[in-house]
Formats: C-alpha cells, structure tokens, sequence
C-alpha cells in the first residue's frame, strides 16, 4: 500500500512538471508570436511611404517604381517559391522583402541598421537577404547573352562603329571587392594590397552591360588566375568558343578577341596593350585607342559601385554571402541598363566618375607571349595606325 502510495505520489510529481513545462513552452512561443506579429511589424519595409514621393523613391532604390514594379514581376515567382513557414518571413511580403534588400544594396547601409529600421533581427535580414539575391539571379537569367557566333558579331560591330577597333568581341576586367576576413580562412582571402576580398571579373559589350561575370576567387590567389581558371576563361583561351571567321585586316587574316589590360596574359583571343616605357609612335597609338576601348569596362564597374553603394563599404558577410550579394548587383546593373539606361548611367560617357571602391587587379608579368599573338597585336597596331 505504501509502494503504491509512493509511486502515485511519483507520477503526479512528474506529471505536474510535465504540465509546467509545456505551460512554460506555449507562453514563451506566444510572447515570441506577439512580438513577431505585432502591429508595427506590418509596417516593416512599407514601400506605400515612399511611393507618395517618386524622387525619394529613386534615391532608396535607384530606379522608378514602374521599374521597381517590372522588376518585380520578374523575381516574384522564384521569390515565393523560397518562402518557408516561418512566421518572421511569412510576416513580410514578397514585394517588401525585395525593396527592403535592393534599399540596403542601394544606400550601402549596415545591416544592423537596416534591421533596426524594418524591424527585423540581423540573422533574418541575412535570411532574407540570401534569398531575394538568389531570386534575383534566378529571375534575371535572361539578362546575360550567351556567346553565340550571332551575338559575338553584334558586339563585335558596336566595338567597331563606337570606337573605331576592329575585331573586338569585349573587354575584360577585374576587381577587388573588400570583405571582413573570415574566419579558419589562412588568409586565403588577404590581396597583395594587404586587405580580404574575392575577385570578380567580368567582360563588358561597348554599352557597359556585362555579357559574363566570374565571381568569388581568392583574394590571395586571384590576382592572375580568376579568369584564365574561369569556365569562359579557360573555353576563350583554348579557342572553344564558336569565333566567327577571321577578318581580313592589312591582308592578314585578324582572329576576332576580348581586350584587356595588364593584369591579363597576351593570347590570340586575348588583346592587351605595349608595355614599357620606350614605345614607338605607332606603338602609342595603337596602346591609346586600346585606352579608349579599356574605358567600357572601368566605366561599367564605375556605373556599378556609384548605384549600388554596398560596393562603398567592406562587406562584413561570408565570402559566400558576399559572392551572392556582387552576383545579384551585376544581374540588376544590365537590367537597369536595358530597362532605363538614361537614369542608371548617372551621366554621358566623359563624365562618368573613375572608381575608387574597388581594387585593381596585379598586372601580370608572367611568362613571354608566343610570337603568333606578338605578330596578331603588331598586324591590328599596323592596321589602326593606318586608319588614323
């Protein structure tokens, strides 16, 4: 009777703490509840306040609304498709959540207080933030051309007619793109400048759209190698790629090529200007309407760090993260310059401002070019001095 006693005695204990509990739990997730769905949690990321102003409009988002709302259209359906059940993401809407990250893409503000502003913590921001950047790449495929013979001589003919260069399929650069170190990285990711960052590198057409982009080398070992490692690199330099015919040029069959300056290796589908400082008078021709054709690109990442000011800063985000956020800034720099050019390139060709943001990649000294390439270079130098 006693045994039985203890045992009851036993049992309700527990059961009773059992009951605690849960009670405990359910009180908890609903103060957590409340606090999510809270009136002024509907106001996070409001775009109604700033659609009364199409000025203040622009300034958050660089773009009007009517492009905001095409913009839109484009990425919702990879946007909802992310969503989760989560009550903090079901809380903010589709459209809210894109003009909340393309606000911090565009002011270059912290997270912290970007958080701060919509109400929202900083690991759901980055939540976010990873899922409208994916979204965006995704929505926005269409917006890189594919290297088709077709398109290399379209771009080939802007090259030629805006800045008289024959033969010219692009132009290829690279940057540095700061980020805060991250962490077991064995600096990995620290530049010959001395700061942590990845490398993007892209080719441009002769209207600063990018037509390909390779982002997320090591700062440390990207200096030469992101692009010759890249898929296009390495499908460019092993003459892959479906080149149109070669030209006829002074006579001489010309290969058609990217342009790039110093930081990349001469190859036969790869133009770069004379090094040294006792250059013949052809030779400084020929390396000044390269220049001239050099311009599209550092005016394209120009155009691109002046809209989209997280460029400004260090990212304090993974390489990864910060991988995502260069990808979707370029996908939303060539919609922009198809969709509203004359507002997104801040001002006619001259006076676009040089960038300062990001670094510039180490020329590349490396190995001697063949002499094939070396004869291809002084045939285009022959052919432009006589153009001049």
């Amino acid at each position: 009777m006693l045994n039985s006693r203890k045992a009851t005695t036993v049992f309700a204990f527990g059961l009773a703490t059992c009951i605690l509990e849960l009670e405990r739990q359910e009180k908890q997730q609903q103060r957590r509840n409340k606090q999510r769905f809270r009136p002024y949690l509907k106001k996070r990321g409001n775009l109604e306040n700033l659609l009364q102003s199409p000025t203040v409009f622009f300034e958050n988002f660089h773009m009007s609304e009517i492009t905001f709302n095409a913009l839109f259209g484009l990425v919702e359906k990879h946007l909802v498709s992310k969503r989760n059940t989560d009550p903090k993401t079901i809380s903010i809407p589709p459209k809210n959540q894109l003009g909340i990250i393309l606000q911090f893409l565009a002011t270059g503000e912290l997270k912290r207080h970007s958080g701060y502003r919509n109400h929202i913590n900083t690991q759901d921001l980055r939540t976010i933030l990873e899922e409208v950047c994916d979204s965006i790449c995704e929505g926005l495929q269409h917006e890189f051309p594919k290297w088709t013979t077709e398109n290399m001589l379209k771009w080939a003919d802007e090259f030629e007619k805006k800045y008289k260069f024959p033969n010219c399929l692009g132009v290829v650069g690279g940057k540095h793109v700061a980020i805060k170190k991250p962490s077991n990285s064995d600096d990995l990711f620290l530049n010959y400048k001395g700061f942590h960052s990845v490398v993007i590198v892209a080719i441009c057409d002769a209207f600063y759209r990018f037509t390909y982009i390779d982002v997320g080398a090591f700062g440390k070992g990207g200096d030469q190698h992101a692009f010759t490692q890249s898929k296009l690199g390495k499908d460019l330099l092993s003459d892959k790629l479906p080149f149109p015919k070669d030209s006829m040029l002074n006579d001489d069959e010309t290969p058609y090529f990217i342009a790039g300056n110093d930081a990349f290796p001469l190859h036969l589908r790869l133009m770069k200007p004379y090094y040294g400082k006792h250059l013949d008078v052809k030779e400084q021709v020929f390396n000044s309407k390269l220049s001239d054709t050099l311009r599209c690109i550092e005016n394209a990442f120009a155009i691109l760090s002046a809209r989209w000011m997280a460029f400004q800063r260090t990212l304090p985000n993974q390489p990864y993260e910060a991988q995502k956020i260069i990808a979707a800034c370029c996908y939303l720099h060539n919609f922009l310059m198809r969709e509203s050019p004359e507002t997104y390139t801040i001002a006619p060709d001259s006076e676009i401002p040089p960038n300062t943001v990001m670094t510039e990649l180490r020329p590349c000294r490396r190995g001697r070019p063949l002499d094939y390439c070396k004869e291809q270079r002084n045939n285009l130098k022959e052919y432009l001095n006589s153009c001049a």
